[in-house]
C-alpha cells in the first residue's frame, strides 16, 4: 500500500483555519457586554423563580379544584339518592291516595245503594 502524505502547506493552512475558528472563543469581552450578560442572567433567574412560584400556585389551585370536584360529585350522588327516596315516597302517597279514593267511592256507592233511590 502506498501512503499518501499531505503537503506541509495544506497542513499549515488547515491548522491556521482551526486556530482561527477556536481562537475566537477566547477573545476579550468588553466589560459593558459582560455586565449586560450578567443582568440578563439575573433577570432570567428572577423570571424563572417567578414562573416556579406561579407553577406551585397553579398546582395548589388544581389540587383544590380537584378535591372540590370530588366533594361535589359525592354531594351530587347523595342528592340523587335522596331524590330517588323522595320520589318513591311520593309515589307511595299517591298510590295510597288512589286506594283511599277508590275505597271512598265504593263506600259512597254502597251508601247510596243502601239508602235507596
Amino acid at each position: 500500500m502506498v501512503e499518501r502524505t499531505r503537503p506541509p502547506l495544506a497542513r499549515l493552512l488547515c491548522l491556521a483555519l482551526l486556530g482561527s475558528i477556536f481562537g475566537q472563543g477566547c477573545a476579550f469581552v468588553p466589560k459593558s457586554r459582560f455586565e449586560e450578560a450578567e443582568k440578563l442572567v439575573q433577570s432570567l433567574r428572577a423570571e424563572n423563580a417567578q414562573l416556579k412560584d406561579s407553577t406551585l400556585t397553579l398546582k395548589v389551585q388544581n389540587q383544590d379544584l380537584a378535591q372540590r370536584a370530588v366533594d361535589d360529585a359525592q354531594s351530587i350522588r347523595a342528592l340523587e339518592v335522596a331524590n330517588d327516596q323522595y320520589e318513591r315516597s311520593i309515589q307511595g302517597y299517591q298510590d295510597e291516595r288512589e286506594q283511599l279514593r277508590s275505597a271512598f267511592n265504593s263506600l259512597k256507592s254502597q251508601v247510596r245503594t243502601a239508602s235507596g233511590p
